[in-house]
C-alpha cells in the first residue's frame, strides 16, 4: 500500500480529521481509533501466559484492584504468592508517570502495596525483559 500526503495527515490529527472538499463546507470525519500497542506489555503478558502454562506459576490477574480501600490496582498480579507486576510507560510524552502527581500516586500505591505484604516488581521500556529471571529468582528456580 501507498501512503498519500492525506493518509500522513489524517493519521497527525488523530481521531478527527477535516476534510476540505472545493464548493462546500469542511466536513470532519470521524476516523476509527488506533490503539498504541507495548511490545513491552505484550512481551510481559506472554512471559507471565508461559509461566502460567508450565505450571511455574498459579495463575495471573491482569488489572487486579488490590484493596476494598483503594481503587488502585496492578497492571499484573500473581495472588497466591502476592507478587505485583508494573510496567511504566514513560516513553510517552503524555505518560501519567512522568508527572509529579502521577510519579507521587505511584509512590503511594507501591507503599501501600508493600505494607500490606505485596512484593512489586517494576519494569520500563529497557528492563523489562529481566522479568523471567526476576520470576525465577523470587520462585527459587
Amino acid at each position: 500500500m501507498q501512503w498519500t500526503i492525506d493518509d500522513i495527515k489524517k493519521l497527525k490529527l488523530g481521531n478527527n480529521y477535516t476534510e476540505n472538499v472545493p464548493g462546500q463546507t469542511k466536513n470532519v470525519i470521524k476516523l476509527p481509533k488506533i490503539e498504541k500497542v507495548s511490545i513491552e506489555k505484550e512481551t510481559i503478558k506472554k512471559l507471565l501466559w508461559v509461566f502460567d502454562r508450565e505450571g511455574l506459576i498459579p495463575g495471573y490477574v491482569e488489572e487486579l484492584q488490590f484493596s476494598q480501600d483503594r481503587k488502585f490496582r496492578f497492571d499484573w498480579a500473581i495472588p497466591e504468592l502476592m507478587i505485583a507486576i508494573e510496567y511504566e510507560g514513560l516513553i510517552s510524552k503524555k505518560s501519567r508517570h512522568t508527572t509529579i502527581k502521577g510519579y507521587s500516586n505511584d509512590c503511594s500505591k507501591y507503599n501501600f502495596a508493600q505494607s500490606l505484604g505485596w512484593i512489586v516488581l517494576r519494569y520500563t521500556v529497557i528492563n523489562y525483559k529481566e522479568l523471567g529471571n526476576d520470576l525465577k529468582n523470587l520462585l527459587k528456580m
